[in-house]
């Protein structure tokens, strides 16, 4: 049923909009919920809540259970899953893999509750009920993936889940969750979510405006909110994101088709295998404008890219106006036991290393380019994805550019 018929669903609203008008403002503005059963979603799992990002399913049943208190809880949490995307980032690493291994939903699961829940503890919303997720080691100052790092070999993970979204008619759109074991609050449904980022931001500074008016925003939720607005994600990041999603997504396997070109265009497409495969070329600027200090950056970056994004192999070039050194690499070489001397010195030019690649018939998943931006450009986007990552604000003419942070 919808929300608004179940008998409590009143007294939440109205404790919501009395004590978390942040959260009121979200849930009225971008959620959908649904109290009932829901045995299409929770199956043999046990029934709590869930949500995909958009709806929000709350079991009658375990409802009737909690507290007010409680259930105001609840209902933020699950807000707090869609405000961070945090459905549609997990489908996400689900295609791609996350830094070059298969994707653990149920830890997923596991690290968003800790952010979340301490968050809401922190700010003194409701009552976390029975089950939720809480440690100290996880304040909600952290970032979900780095959660979700510290959290490996430490849970075991859970065989995916197949749900069906929709009236429990069985006509509804298939997907993957991650349960609740009894270990969590809820359960996660990574679906194409139906918000995409624009929308919620627009939610998101609405409902701080709001708040904020009423003098009713704790610090640690306005911290929350505004960094949502305005992430500060690392330039290491962003850099291991967009590796792991050029080299996975050269992975291509004909066993199962791409669903997408299969509906629109009836064409018979491979699909991506992801977790990591392809080669990775990396172009080194050496020349007399880059000093020790931004190869010695560039050198810990690419040694993190060997360890954790899994491509099949690198090829490291040294250039300055032409290619003066060639290094073949594999996943898991340590370069700080390795002696690499990267020929250079004199002017800057980015046209040899696209051209190796064209010569030599080499065919990486991406191109990275550690650069000031100095230089001469090829004429021609290649086909393959370039990455820059220069340590100035000069432009590049086409590619992904990443802002390097040389540390004094």
């Amino acid at each position: 049923m919808q929300a608004q018929e179940h008998p409590r669903w009143t007294e939440i609203k109205v404790a919501m909009l009395v004590h978390v008008p942040f959260f009121s403002s979200l849930l009225f503005d971008m959620m959908d919920v649904q109290i009932g059963k829901f045995p299409h979603i929770f199956g043999g799992l046990t029934p709590t809540a869930a949500t995909d990002g958009k709806r929000i399913y709350i079991d009658q049943d375990f409802l009737s259970k909690l507290k007010l208190p409680e259930a105001v809880f609840l209902v933020c949490h699950e807000i707090g899953h869609a405000m961070w995307m945090h459905m549609a980032r997990a489908k996400g690493y689900q295609d791609l893999g996350f830094e070059g291994e298969p994707f653990d939903p149920r830890r997923w699961n596991h690290a968003g509750d800790y952010v979340i829940n301490d968050m809401l503890k922190v700010s003194q919303i409701g009552e976390m009920p029975q089950g939720g997720l809480w440690d100290k080691k996880y304040p909600h100052t952290m970032q979900v993936e780095d959660v979700y790092r510290d959290l490996k070999d430490k849970m075991p993970p859970q065989s995916k889940i197949s749900i069906t979204i929709g009236d429990g008619s069985g006509d509804g759109q298939q997907a993957e969750a991650d349960g609740n074991d009894g270990q969590t609050l809820d359960v996660h449904i990574h679906a194409e979510c139906d918000v995409n980022d624009a929308e919620m931001r627009r939610a998101v500074q609405t409902a701080l405006d709001q708040s904020k008016a009423m003098g009713k925003c704790p610090a640690a939720l306005e911290r929350f909110a505004t960094e949502f607005l305005k992430p500060k994600v690392s330039w290491q990041e962003r850099l291991r994101y967009h590796v792991t999603r050029a080299i996975s997504r050269d992975a291509t396997t004909w066993t199962k088709p791409h669903r997408r070109r299969l509906v629109t265009q009836g064409v018979y497409m491979p699909s991506y295998t992801g977790f990591g495969a392809g080669d990775v070329v990396v172009a080194v600027d050496t020349s007399g404008s880059i000093g020790e200090r931004e190869l010695n950056r560039f050198f810990s970056e690419l040694d993190d890219i060997l360890s954790n994004c899994n491509p099949t192999g690198v090829a490291l070039l040294g250039c300055d106006a032409e290619i003066g050194s060639t290094f073949y690499l594999s996943a898991g070489d340590d370069l700080k036991s390795q002696k690499l001397d990267l020929k250079g010195g004199g002017g800057t030019s980015f046209k040899p290393p696209f051209k190796w690649v064209e010569e030599t018939g080499y065919r990486p998943s991406a191109l990275i380019y550690f650069t000031d931006m100095c230089g001469d450009f090829p004429d021609q986007e290649p086909e393959y994805p370039t990455i820059w990552c220069r340590t100035t604000n000069l432009k590049a003419p086409w590619g992904e550019v990443i802002d390097v942070e040389i540390e004094g």
